[in-house]
This record gives C-alpha cells, sequence and structure tokens, in this order.
C-alpha cells in the first residue's frame, strides 16, 4: 500500500491504472490541506509515473507501507 497526502491547499488529481478494465486509466481527486481529509491509500498495482512526476514537482509526498 502506498500512502498520499496532498502538500496544497487546492485539490489535485492524480491519473492511476483502472481497476475495472486493462490497459486504461482513472482518474483521483485528492481535496486540499483545509480540508483535513488529504492522505489516501491506493495499492502498489495502480501506481503510475504521473504520481511520481507530481512527487518531484512537491505537490505530494509517498509513503510505501508495509502490511
Amino acid at each position: 500500500m502506498i500512502e498520499i497526502t496532498n502538500l496544497k491547499r487546492s485539490p489535485i488529481q492524480l491519473v492511476v491504472k483502472s481497476k475495472r478494465t486493462t490497459n486504461s486509466y482513472s482518474v483521483i481527486n485528492l481535496p486540499g490541506i483545509g480540508n483535513g481529509k488529504n492522505k489516501i491509500l491506493i495499492e502498489d498495482n495502480i501506481h503510475t509515473r504521473y504520481i511520481d512526476d507530481a512527487e518531484r514537482s512537491g505537490y505530494i509526498k509517498q509513503r510505501v507501507l508495509n502490511d
């Protein structure tokens, strides 16, 4: 599992792999800091390079959780 935290006040959208169909993508909306719900848990198999790009830009922070 990967915990993703939004570091900005505005909401952001993250592109992840779709769970329902193969070779397609889906979008996760992550609320901003002011809402207090700025963390989300995703599975390892839906992680994409777009999430890594958002971390390098400083929008989010990722942390790998061991089950």
